[in-house]
């Protein structure tokens, strides 16, 4: 069961970052591909069920408070992407006509954007282990400056890739164009998106190390 939750939640992640490039598509290809997003997120609700099930039991400490309103703002997101899908569609969904269509991209261009960067600390949170053992594989290690520098290289260029993006302006719909920028190439595109994932993955990850760090500290 664990690995058909990790298989589900990877394909999930590519299908998304592949949907961030709207523009790289055809629309209709991007509407297939969204319904298929759509339909893995249902079987990821319910491979994951026990989370709602389990929402008023047991005590909340900081660490569970923070994990469940990540993944709140993430189930929200997910439910307005859907919504908006179906209200902006010209292919699959054109004959279901509800809404306002400037509503629908807004929404869209808000949820999306809000998915994103949420999904992203969301993943950082779970890897952080990993990172730590990365971490401690490297200390003192010949190509512990390689490391380092490779950190700083995405630190630098994801922080350069994620102002770029607009994606906080999306978040906030202070942006009036489309995050995508005609001027890039795909290949661009994506890469930008990728050292953006990255740099949230990785703060997050270190905040979460140095929290665990320090709360290992405390009860020494």
């Amino acid at each position: 069961m664990k690995r058909i939750r990790m298989f589900v939640d990877i394909l999930m992640y590519i299908l998304f970052i592949i949907l961030m490039g709207h523009n790289v598509s055809n629309n209709f290809i991007h509407e297939i591909l969204g319904t298929i997003l759509f339909i893995l997120f249902i079987i990821h609700t319910k491979l994951n069920f026990h989370f709602y099930k389990n929402l008023f039991k047991g005590k909340y400490n900081k660490k569970r408070i923070i994990m469940t309103a990540i993944d709140l703002i993430l189930l929200i997101s997910m439910i307005s992407i859907i919504i908006s899908s179906v209200i902006i569609s010209k292919e699959v969904f054109k004959a279901i006509q509800i809404g306002s269509k400037d509503f629908g991209r807004k929404l869209h261009t808000m949820s999306t954007s809000w998915a994103y960067i949420i999904m992203n600390i969301h993943v950082g949170i779970h890897i952080s282990h990993p990172i730590s053992k990365i971490n401690k594989k490297f200390k003192n290690h010949t190509l512990e400056y390689v490391y380092y520098l490779v950190v700083a290289i995405i630190c630098v260029y994801g922080t350069f890739c994620l102002i770029k993006s607009n994606l906080i302006r999306d978040m906030l719909l202070l942006n009036k164009n489309s995050m995508y920028n005609v001027n890039e190439t795909w290949i661009i595109f994506y890469v930008h998106l990728l050292f953006a994932s990255l740099l949230i993955m990785l703060i997050t990850g270190y905040l979460n190390i140095n929290k665990e760090r320090n709360k290992n500290n405390e009860k020494e």
